[in-house]
């Protein structure tokens, strides 16, 4: 557009945004909005210039084009800044939201039109939200993942078991561009039927028979064991080791979830507790809002055979003292936010521990949590791991169980 460099901060910052767009190959705002959760119609306004974007929105654009959210942070708060300082001119904040409302709002009326879609067609992580909770939770409000568990039943060897869980060494958390990718299809994504490429008898019957699995070919397949899409119906396709060729999608297994209702997978197998892939995974919306309101999952490195309640089953070969299912918490003596050693991802990842706590979902190498391919945790580096070692977890976590509900 030109003369953004002379209309103000909000032009020349939409003006920024689209330099980046650009120079990230010019991906879609369907695309951007598949990789971020936000709307096309809001991404697409916030390149517009007519307002400053809420920060939300203009670090999901920056990020859907692989920019630097703190960079673009730094960006976004001094264009608004520069508003404020302007306000003897500016029109009242009443005025400019009335304002970012009617564009999105415009936008998105457009934009459904074109397409011929409805808003109840849309996934429910889509739909207007109220809080943090309602944006960054999968499964259904009364999920064993999305439960405080205030009275747990504490394992008569928790110490002991708490020692077998910190053997291997550091506790890390996954993130960047080590966690698994979760994209967000919508009504216009092509989907394709699915035969995993083997297992088939030996691991049970196809998981994917009957199911159609969405897949836009602009989506990247990292080298990841899993990737997941979650179609407008709120069902989640988990594809274990992805191969795309000529922009089919291909499973060497899977599984399949509703992710409106039960974390327990429906069809297939994605963790040995018999857990979806996406229960307990810390998302983006998590990252962004800096807490997590949900129970985390791990695997443990030496599980039995075993399960207990909430999981369904058990690939555990070893004979240790774990069982898949099991809960750990951190106590409530544990007082984080005076815990200064602590960095702002491992406070957030500490409060939910000691408020949702964790669940044993599959064997693995050590103790660790995982999240969603490419966020990146505040002050953590874009890197693949994270450290978890100023969390007190030898001092205070415990183990036990928790009891189904009555």
């Amino acid at each position: 557009m030109p003369g953004d460099a002379e209309r103000g901060p909000a032009a020349r910052f939409a003006s920024e945004l689209r330099a980046l767009r650009h120079s990230a190959g010019g991906p879609t705002y369907r695309q951007m909005a598949a990789r971020t959760g936000q709307s096309s119609s809001a991404l697409s306004a916030a390149a517009q210039g007519a307002q400053l974007p809420p920060l939300d929105v203009a670090l999901a654009y920056a990020e859907a084009c692989d920019g630097d959210r703190a960079e673009w942070e730094r960006r976004w708060r001094a264009a608004r800044d520069e508003l404020d300082e302007a306000t003897t001119t500016a029109p009242p904040p009443s005025t400019a939201r009335r304002r970012w409302v009617i564009a999105v709002v415009g936008a998105t009326a457009l934009a459904l039109a074109a397409a011929g879609v409805v808003l109840a067609n849309l996934p429910q992580d889509k739909q207007p939200s109220s809080g943090h909770a309602e944006a960054s939770r999968l499964f259904a409000e009364g999920d064993v993942f999305n439960q405080p568990h205030p009275h747990p039943h504490l394992a008569s060897g928790s110490a002991e078991l708490v020692d077998d869980l910190l053997a291997p060494g550091k506790v890390q958390l996954y993130t960047g561009t080590a966690g698994f990718p979760v994209y967000r299809a919508t009504s216009s994504t092509p989907t394709y039927a699915v035969t995993p490429r083997e297992h088939i008898g030996s691991w049970g019957p196809d998981p994917f028979a009957g199911v159609r699995f969405p897949w836009d070919a602009s989506w990247k397949a990292p080298k990841r064991e899993w990737t997941v899409v979650i179609a407008p119906d709120g069902q989640a396709v988990e594809c274990w080791r992805i191969k795309v060729q000529a922009g089919r999608p291909s499973c060497e297994w899977g599984a399949v979830t509703d992710t409106r209702r039960a974390s327990i997978v429906k069809k297939g197998k994605a963790t040995g507790g018999g857990f979806s892939r996406l229960a307990g995974v810390i998302t983006r919306a998590d990252w962004k809002a800096g807490r997590i309101d949900h129970a985390l999952s791990f695997g443990a490195p030496d599980n039995d055979g075993r399960h207990v309640f909430p999981a369904v089953a058990s690939d555990g070969r070893e004979k240790g003292r774990w069982h898949e299912g099991q809960f750990i918490w951190l106590d409530p003596a544990y007082d984080i936010d005076s815990d200064p050693t602590l960095k702002p991802y491992e406070r957030m990842v500490a409060k939910a521990l000691q408020t949702y706590g964790a669940f044993d979902v599959k064997n693995a190498d050590r103790f660790s949590f995982a999240s969603e391919y490419g966020s990146k945790p505040p002050d953590g580096d874009a890197g693949t791991y994270a450290s978890l070692s100023d969390i007190e977890f030898a001092k205070y976590l415990r183990v036990g169980t928790v009891p189904p509900a009555p």
